[in-house]
Formats: C-alpha cells, structure tokens, sequence
C-alpha cells in the first residue's frame, strides 16, 4: 500500500511539472473549431456529472439546442479569450449564479518571479462600483493617489465603458431571473471581466471625469519581489534594545490588534472589516444599532455577534438595521449563527442538499492540480468514502446531503426581540439571500432597497468542483449542492422583493439608510 501511495506521487508530481511556457503558448494560440467543439462536449458533460440541477431555469430541450447552436458556429479557430466570449453566454443561459467561468492568465516562470516579482493585476490596485449604468471608482488601495475616488470612468484603453458593461453583461448570470444582480456584479468585479476578454497588459490607460474635469490615469501591474531572509547584522547597535516590559507591552498590542482583525474579518486589501457594529448617532427615542456585514467570510464571526447583541441587549436597544448590500455571501455556518439571535423560536435552517452523486464531495479533491491535495486524498479515500455514505442519503433516487443545519435549531437564550430593518441591494447574494429568506417567511423584518440578487427559493452553491476544459484551459466552476431554505414563493427565480423599494442615486446619498432613521423617528412620535 505505502509503495502505491509514493508511487502514485511521483506520477503527479511529474505531471504537475508541465512547462509554464508550454502553458502560456496553450491559452495564447488559436485552437481549431474541432478542439473547440471537444472543450464544449466536455464542458457540459461534466456539467451533467456534477450540477444537482442544471434544468432549474432552463429546459433540458432549450440547453441541449444552444449546445448545439454553439458548435456548429464555431467554425473558425480561435484563442481562449475569443473562444470564452461565445462560450460564456451559452453557460450563463443556465442561469446560476454560482457557476462562473474565467480564462486563466499568463502564468510566470520561477526566473521572471525571481527578476521580477509575483505579477499582480493592475486592477487590484483600485475597486469599482456602477450606478445609472455608469462605472465609478469606489476606492484607491494603492498606486497613484491622484486618482481621485468617486470618479466616472468613461474608457479603458481608449475603450467606451459602457461598451465593455454591455458585453460583460452576457458573461455572467444571476440566480434565476433577476435582473438587479448583474448590473452591480459587473461593476465590482470589472477587472475580473477585463481580464477575461483582453490581453493581458502591464499597464492600462484610464480616461475619467471628476465633477466638471477630465483627466487620464495609468494603472499599473505590481510586482512583490520576494524578500530574501534579512542577513545577521553583526555590528553593535547603538540603538537601546528594548526592555522586557516593553517587549510585554508591545507583544500584547499585537495580540490585540490580531484579535481585533480577527472578530471583525479584517481584509487587508481594501483596509476594511467586513463586520462593523455601531449606535447610529440619531435623536430617536431609543439607541439605534446599525451592522454592516460586508461579507459572511473570514474571521471569528461568533465573538462578533456575542459582543454585538450584549450591547444591544445593555442598550435596551429596540431598532436594529442590518446591512447586506453589497454582501455576495459566504459561510452557512455564520449566517446561521447571526438567525440564532434573531428568532425566539426553534426552527430548521436549510432543507437536505440535493447532489449528485453520494460521492460527488471526493470529486474537487482528486481533480485538483495540488498533487499534496490528491495524495491525500488517495491515502484517505477509504474514510472519505465512508463519511459521504454516512453523511449522504439516497430518497427517491437521489442523493442527498445531511448539513447540522438540516436538524431543528434552538434560539440564542439571548435573542434579540427588537424591530428589525434589512437593507438589500442587487449584490445581496447566495449566503445573503438565504438569511433574508429565513427573516422574510417569518415576518421578522421590513426589506429596503432593491430585490436581492440571490434567489428566494434557494441556489447551488456549497462545495465547489473547478473543471479545466483540455484545449483552451478555460475553467468553470461548478456547485456540487443545491440549498434550499425551508420556504418557497411563486413565481421562483426571484430574489427577495424590498417591502420600501428604493434604488441608490449618483448624489452620494444613502436613501434607503435615511429612510429607516425617519420611519424610526416617526414611530417614535406616534408612542
């Protein structure tokens, strides 16, 4: 068994070791309409394989006859970039919004790492965010700081924005037919979609305008140089070394700060945390508790909530605004968490997730390019096996996952009994979504702003399985299970509506947020 297990090692370490620039020549070339045609059969019979429900908004007829269509329209050669942009409209007719599909890009050798550094996109230097169908910067994280924030920007590389908007627009889907999710999805995820349709560049030209100027900016590439290990400085400092409570002192602020960053999510690219809490400043009768969860990712999210619903509870707090815009989702197990504080009833999460396959969970580990991963997973298969058959039931001849949240679910003995708000937007998505399914079925909170780009009615999401199609290397990404919460609405493939449908303008104004202050304020008059 061990000589198997190395063996098998060796074998993926060889084939992991491929040239970067054989790679680079693969995606870059043009690859015949027959390679073409041989990536979209493989596409959508792994798509069979492993989607739990490919047809939810789309009809087995329908699909089959756009994979049809699209291959007899590739009759020419193309490139990976040119081969995507025909490619994705056809997968996002799926209409799931967990399935996305992305070119990979030119990878570097250790020598140009070595001279050079690790590339990094010149768009990470910077987000965006759209309004009126128009693209704005929303932050500058680093780079040139004369590039003013909140600008318009009207081209890229000499090209119309509202060209690219409109071409990106058929690369992506929402979940089902929504029609708030994209317009904002695009705009946060600009350079992601840039990406993937042009060549890949060091440097690009943007053209925007700021109130009444226009002006031009170049965004760079960055290239972080790996350090080499700092040599031992054998000169007597003059310096006065610091004294063992001072070395206390500071080893604790550092405990703090990593603590802090750790409770509220911190993400060091935007200098943001993704969970913020805080008493809104208002003459309303009553503290006015306002949570602004960026995302459902990263950090010790229990302590946060904990903290966060003492003080409402010390407060004697009797209006909470939770804010979701923006937020695309993240980890069940914290959505969860946050429901436990908002309901005094026992209640069940999600309903069983449908898959598959009983083994569909092994599928990401043994198709990985990490050769550890797939070692692992070939010494392990025996009790990753038997976990899924365990944790995977067959009804009806279909198999389904068991989650902890599938079971009835007991209220925090701390529950928050107050006024609720929510505030949503197109970019409230999967993880979003379904806490906002939980707090709509049940009457627990007034909805503001714009119907939610995730669906009421559940979406496929859970575990992911990343399938590399063989001639172009484009990749899809592909949920493994459909989740559901235990309530439905007709028609399906909606969001969750607003019950105060207001949309953000250009002027800067948090309407849907005043909104909530006055309605609080007005209720508080009528006591």
């Amino acid at each position: 068994m061990t000589k198997k297990i190395f063996l098998y090692a060796g074998i993926v370490i060889l084939s992991s070791c491929g040239s970067v620039e054989k790679f680079n020549q693969q995606i870059s070339k043009t690859h015949s309409p027959n390679e073409l045609r041989q990536d979209v059969d493989y596409a959508y019979k792994k798509l069979k394989k492993l989607h739990p429900d490919i047809h939810w908004y789309v009809s087995k007829d329908e699909l089959d006859k756009k994979i049809v269509d699209l291959k007899s329209e590739l009759t020419e050669p193309l490139t990976s970039k040119e081969f995507y942009k025909v490619f994705a409209p056809v997968i996002t007719s799926i209409k799931q919004g967990h399935l996305s599909i992305h070119v990979p890009g030119q990878k570097q050798s250790k020598e140009e790492i070595k001279e050079k550094g690790k590339r990094d996109s010149p768009f990470n230097s910077l987000s965006f965010h759209t309004a009126e169908d128009k693209l704005f910067v929303k932050q500058v994280f680093k780079g040139d700081t004369t590039l003013l924030p909140g600008s318009e920007v009207i081209a890229v590389d000499n090209e119309k924005v509202s060209n690219l908007l409109g071409g990106f627009r058929t690369l992506h889907a929402s979940d089902g037919y929504n029609e708030t999710f994209i317009p904002e999805f695009i705009g946060s995820r600009f350079g992601f979609f840039y990406s993937n349709t042009h060549i890949q560049k060091d440097s690009i030209l943007l053209n925007l305008k700021f109130k009444d100027s226009v002006y031009t900016k170049y965004i760079y590439a960055n290239f972080d140089k790996i350090k080499a290990p700092a040599k031992k400085d054998t000169t007597i400092s003059l310096q006065k070394k610091l004294s063992k409570s001072d070395k206390k002192i500071a080893k604790e602020k550092r405990k703090k700060l990593y603590r802090k960053n750790h409770k509220y999510g911190f993400n060091k690219r935007t200098g943001e945390y993704h969970r913020n809490f805080n008493f809104l400043e208002s003459d309303t009768e009553t503290p006015v508790a306002y949570m602004k969860i960026r995302s459902f990712t990263n950090g010790g999210y229990k302590e946060f909530y904990k903290e966060s619903f003492a003080k409402i509870d010390s407060a004697k707090c009797k209006n909470l605004i939770i804010d979701l815009r923006g937020n695309t989702g993240g980890r069940l197990v914290e959505i969860d968490d946050l429901y436990s504080y908002l309901t005094d009833k026992e209640y069940i999460f999600i309903e069983k997730s449908k898959m598959t396959g009983r083994l569909s969970f092994l599928y990401p580990y043994f198709h990985t390019k990490s050769w550890p991963t797939k070692t692992a997973a070939v010494v392990l298969s025996p009790v990753l096996g038997i976990y899924q058959i365990f944790k995977v039931k067959r009804e009806n001849k279909e198999a389904y996952f068991k989650f902890k949240h599938s079971k009835l679910r007991k209220p925090k003995p701390t529950t928050y009994n107050g006024k609720i708000y929510v505030l949503i937007n197109g970019e409230s998505f999967s993880a979003s979504s379904i806490l906002s399914t939980h707090l709509k079925a049940t009457k627990r909170a007034i909805f503001v702003g714009e119907e939610t780009g995730g669906a009421y009615n559940g979406t496929v999401a859970g575990v992911y399985a990343k399938v590399e199609l063989p001639h172009s290397k484009i990749n899809m990404r592909v949920g493994l299970m459909k989740i559901n919460a235990p309530y439905t609405i007709e028609p399906d493939g909606y969001g969750i509506k607003p019950d105060v449908p207001i949309k953000s303008t250009l002027n800067n104004e948090d309407l849907e947020l005043q909104w909530v202050i006055d309605d609080i304020k007005g209720s508080d008059k009528e006591k």
